[in-house]
């Protein structure tokens, strides 16, 4: 139960941090450079828990040169899909991570969900695509960013299982500072020297915030994969999506068609997870 209260607060962190995302490509910055910009910043915020549980081992080395690539390209197409898809549909994509991070889990660690779990994990999903009417015209004509979001998915969902079993042979803190030190250099690549260098980028000082919002999201995230199966904490964790919802509807004007019956949906579906840990 505390894996999953873990995850859903990560969940408010991270969808705020969406937020503030969307609004930085919407006022004009260049969405490579708004990826990479919180990364630094959560580093240096991580920096003092990430002396302290100091704990660079040989396996977390190695593995960086698995996990680094995959989340790199997960990053990329996942604020492509923001730039390219509205909010509140971008993100019901990224619904789908929790059954790629099941199979995944799986094969690797050999989480199998229970009943309970599966049907947890299967309303959480479909609820998540009623929020925002879900169509495969809309899927194919209306959103490429849809697509993108599916590939980020894809990539994630291999990523949290990963992540799990870095997290168990390190801990939660010092790999939450290595994953924002580690992105910081290598998403650099993708970001044009004139937008590092360009000083009005650093003047909106909520910059600072994107930074922060991502490091408490990803130390409240790597903490929960400690508590609980890694499929059932990227299933919770999409609970930023209800979040997600509303912000489009407050900041963007994005409509809040079936808003009712798919958080009915997902709140069920987070109940039969927390039940399915007890059975």
């Amino acid at each position: 139960m505390l894996g999953l209260l873990l995850a859903f607060l990560s969940s408010f962190f991270w969808a705020t941090n969406d937020l503030f995302t969307k609004r930085f490509i919407h006022k004009g910055f260049d969405e490579y450079f708004v990826l990479w910009v919180r990364f630094p910043v959560s580093s240096l915020f991580l920096l003092p828990a990430g002396i302290i549980f100091w704990d660079l081992r040989p396996f977390i080395l190695l593995s960086t040169f698995l996990w680094l690539p995959v989340e790199v390209l997960g990053g990329v197409f996942f604020v492509k899909a923001l730039k390219y898809a509205p909010l509140s549909v971008a993100m019901s994509f990224y619904s789908f991570m929790p059954i790629f991070s099941a199979l995944f889990g799986f094969l690797l660690l050999r989480e199998a969900p229970n009943l309970w779990g599966f049907v947890g994990i299967c309303l959480m999903v479909i609820g998540m695509l009623f929020l925002t009417g879900f169509s495969p015209k809309e899927f194919f004509k209306k959103h490429i960013g849809t697509i993108y979001m599916l590939i980020s998915t894809l990539l994630f969902g291999f990523n949290v299982v990963l992540g799990k079993i870095v997290v168990i042979n390190s801990n939660p803190f010092f790999f939450s500072w290595y994953y924002a030190f580690c992105m910081s250099f290598s998403t650099l690549i993708f970001v044009s020297p004139k937008h590092i260098l360009k000083k009005e980028n650093y003047a909106d000082k909520r910059i600072i915030v994107l930074g922060i919002l991502f490091a408490l999201g990803s130390v409240l995230y790597n903490l929960a994969l400690l508590y609980a199966p890694a499929s059932y904490v990227a299933s919770v964790e999409r609970i930023s999506l209800l979040l997600s919802i509303l912000y489009g509807k407050v900041f963007f004007g994005e409509s809040l068609r079936y808003l009712l019956p798919g958080a009915m949906l997902m709140l069920l579906g987070s109940l039969l997870l927390s039940i399915s840990l007890h059975v």
